[in-house]
């Protein structure tokens, strides 16, 4: 709540010296919801390894996803029209987006020497943790409007986000460091890992694009719903181990080939949120 205050406030400050000027000053609030559309999935895999015992070979691979979901949006506008239907907007929206991971395992095939059927394991890992911070964009923007008593409404510019905050945690299969081929039993070693952006030195330029009705309440407010989306270039943040215990060797072996081939987080922002709100003229 103290954000989108300080935001509200941040946009009746840059509205002041506008009011100066003729011309009819409008000042909005939206909320809504977010539909963003990140997924990407991992597939990861420590290499060939080579088994000192003739006829026996170990394939394995681990696979994980990431999706996006939506979550609540808040918005605070402020729209200076010289003309009629001609207008400056500047606004700050706060969308929650929420991302989580999902179908976590690693599948392991040891072949064996014939006549022996080969050994399979599929190890169903945790689903991991996201802590992701709501974004905060700035848009500065020029608004068409049609006239009439309802009208519609399109806005569009350019877009302001700063350094996303998100943390996310992963349970991975590292490989397989031992197995019984008597009993026929594989033991696979896992480890957590996580990627990190801290939101230092990342802000970046995209844009913004949308469409909404005003329905008129009386001579100066209205009723809003709008559509709108956003796009901002891709971020990437790579992964690091999350050690809870000393590695042995073939372990440290496994977990450097895995993070070679583990690609890193690429998030890209962008979502479209519907929304509804207030709209005072002056």
């Amino acid at each position: 709540m103290k954000q989108r205050a300080s935001a509200l406030a941040s946009l009746l400050f840059l509205a002041t010296p506008l009011c100066a000027s003729a011309g009819e000053l409008e000042i909005a609030g939206y909320a809504g919801y977010t539909f963003p559309f990140y997924s990407q999935t991992f597939r990861y895999s420590p290499g060939q390894v080579t088994v000192p015992i003739p006829g026996v070979s170990v394939e394995q691979q681990g696979e994980f996803e990431l999706r996006a979901s939506g979550g609540p949006a808040f918005a605070g506008a402020v729209t200076l029209y010289a003309t009629g239907g001609l207008g400056l907007e500047i606004r700050r929206d706060h969308a929650d987006i929420k991302v989580e991971t999902r179908g976590a395992s690693y599948a392991v095939n040891v072949g064996l020497p014939a006549p022996l059927d080969p050994v399979t394991a599929n190890l169903s890992l945790s689903d991991g943790v996201v802590d992701f911070k709501a974004v905060t964009p700035w848009s500065f923007n020029l608004k068409l409007r049609s006239g009439g008593r309802a009208r519609f409404t399109t806005s569009f510019g350019a877009s302001r986000l700063g350094g996303l905050e998100a943390t996310l945690t992963q349970s991975i299969g590292l490989g397989v460091i031992g197995f019984d081929l008597v009993d026929k039993n594989l033991d696979i070693a896992t480890l957590g890992v996580r990627a990190t952006a801290t939101g230092q030195n990342q802000s970046s330029w995209g844009a913004n694009l949308g469409f909404g009705l005003q329905i008129p309440i009386g001579d100066h407010a209205s009723f809003v719903l709008e559509g709108r989306g956003f796009y901002f270039p891709k971020r990437t943040v790579a992964w690091e181990p999350v050690l809870d215990r000393p590695l042995s060797e073939i372990e440290q072996t496994l977990l450097d080939r895995a993070l070679e081939r583990l690609d890193p987080v690429e998030f890209e922002p962008w979502w479209v949120q519907a929304s509804f709100g207030v709209a005072i003229r002056f």
